[in-house]
């Protein structure tokens, strides 16, 4: 075509052809997905809480804020993390654009701008289609609404091809595996925890210190201690006077035995130093809180 002006064409970096589906769910204490891979991408984004995310055989935890990628043929699943509700959007689509190569094994936290683009993007779906699509279950499809305002599902397209673009030009992802090693860390921290606990029950009776529970565990004093106040937000000899106390109360309400045979039971040889700790934790003597039942 001839033309005495410049005509510029443009090239689409980041193309995405067809959605396979896009929502935002509310998920629960015990939601649980296990699994799925197909011949598109996928990305969730969670919303609010955490959720543990399986990414072919890895698995780590994605925070609030944060969006992941499923490139296709990887095998995904998704539960809430440690039993605590959040809240999540997932899309899936498909996009053959070289660029999508960026995404792969990569967590990316949005800024409110994208986060913009991607709640605008769900709304714009919403708005676009007459049945609800909910996670995992993309049953029966969604049809088109004839309410929804003009172009509004190209609009959908326009607002994930904008976050999507926005996300490669400030390349500020960190890969997966970075946050697998955390996910590691962070279940070797609950195990050291989970058995200093049960050493702690096991031996509720006894008069133990840190530094044999360590040895006996095979665990430094400092490592240990340092690791269970990050996972309880207490000391160790905190938690076990906690453990003492409340076997003393089981004992002053189902037992025959006196405030000193059972100071003694749990490892107090001064009675009258057990009655001051537990007055100093619930605020009444032992004999008082015999009478206060």
């Amino acid at each position: 075509m001839n033309s005495k002006y410049p005509l510029y064409s443009f090239t689409k970096v980041l193309d995405i052809k067809k959605l396979v589906s896009l929502f935002l769910h509310k998920g629960s204490s015990d939601f649980r997905f296990d699994g799925e891979s197909h011949d598109f991408w996928e990305f969730i984004y969670i919303d609010s809480g955490k959720m543990l995310i399986t990414a072919g055989e890895e698995q780590y935890i994605l925070k609030s804020g944060e969006l992941a990628f499923h490139k296709p043929g990887e095998f995904h699943a998704v539960s809430a993390y440690e039993q605590n509700p959040a809240n999540f959007i997932v899309a899936s689509f498909v996009c053959d654009s070289p660029s999508m190569k960026y995404f792969e094994h990569r967590i990316l936290n949005l800024n409110s701008k994208e986060r913009s683009y991607l709640y605008d993007a769900v709304r714009s779906w919403q708005r676009s289609v007459m049945t609800k699509q909910t996670p995992y279950n993309l049953s029966p499809a969604p049809v088109s609404s004839a309410d929804a305002p003009f172009g509004q599902t190209q609009m959908v397209q326009l607002y994930l091809e904008l976050l999507l673009i926005n996300l490669v030009q400030r390349n500020v992802g960190v890969k997966i595996h970075h946050r697998v090693e955390t996910y590691a860390m962070q279940v070797m921290y609950k195990q050291l925890t989970d058995n200093v606990i049960k050493y702690l029950e096991d031996h509720v009776r006894d008069s133990v210190s840190l530094e044999q529970i360590a040895s006996d565990l095979g665990y430094s004093v400092p490592q240990m201690k340092k690791l269970f106040r990050m996972q309880m937000n207490c000391g160790i000899i905190d938690y076990f006077i906690e453990l003492k106390m409340d076997e003393a109360k089981r004992l002053m309400q189902t037992s025959d035995m006196n405030i000193t045979q059972i100071a003694h039971y749990l490892g107090y040889l001064d009675a009258s130093y057990f009655s001051r700790l537990f007055k100093s934790r619930y605020g009444m003597t032992p004999s008082e809180y015999c009478l206060s039942f």
